[in-house]
């Protein structure tokens, strides 16, 4: 049972109408369900995820690394928001309906800058990027006592370089065997 995936706790409305200091019928006012509320929040965290990274990138000086722009705004948004990213990515919950409206959107511009780290393949490439700053995030927060040392940033740059050092050569590829582009 403890080898076993478990679920990320998730609040209570009547703990969260207690933190709010309302009775628990008010936050029924305006959800009418737990589901609706999480629903909500999901919705809402994923939005800020979403214009963090777009903001980074639309803001970024043309000469910057934009992978690296990407990441940085990833991992500063997770670790600034914890708990919100912990419910998008490491529950069970299904992502939000955003998700299938701005979701993409921000998918397209990642797999276009993924192509410096695999032309071929670069939906592969940028999921690859994707998982790793997803770890970057995942360890920084559940093992906050380990020497990491350097900054989660620093993490990222060194990341995009492999990536991208390593991409030129013509034995990289994020092209699978039973891949067919």
């Amino acid at each position: 049972m403890l080898a076993q995936p478990q679920p990320v706790a998730v609040p209570s409305l009547r703990s969260i109408a207690r933190a709010c200091r309302v009775a628990p019928s008010a936050v029924y006012w305006h959800f009418p369900s737990e589901v609706d509320l999480r629903s909500a929040v999901l919705d809402a965290e994923y939005t800020s995820l979403i214009e963090a990274v777009e903001a980074a990138l639309d803001n970024a000086a043309t000469d910057t690394d934009r992978l690296v722009v990407a990441g940085d705004a990833y991992i500063a948004w997770a670790l600034e928001h914890p708990g919100a990213y912990q419910l998008l990515f490491e529950s069970g919950d299904e992502l939000p309906a955003t998700r299938a409206e701005r979701g993409p959107r921000l998918q397209r511009r990642i797999v276009d800058l993924a192509r410096r780290v695999d032309p071929d393949a670069p939906f592969a490439a940028a999921l690859l990027l994707w998982s790793a700053w997803h770890g970057v995030v995942s360890l920084r927060l559940h093992k906050d006592e380990w020497d990491w040392g350097m900054t989660a940033q620093e993490a990222n740059r060194r990341l995009v370089a492999a990536l991208t050092t390593h991409s030129a050569g013509p034995a990289f590829s994020c092209r699978s065997e039973n891949e067919s582009q």
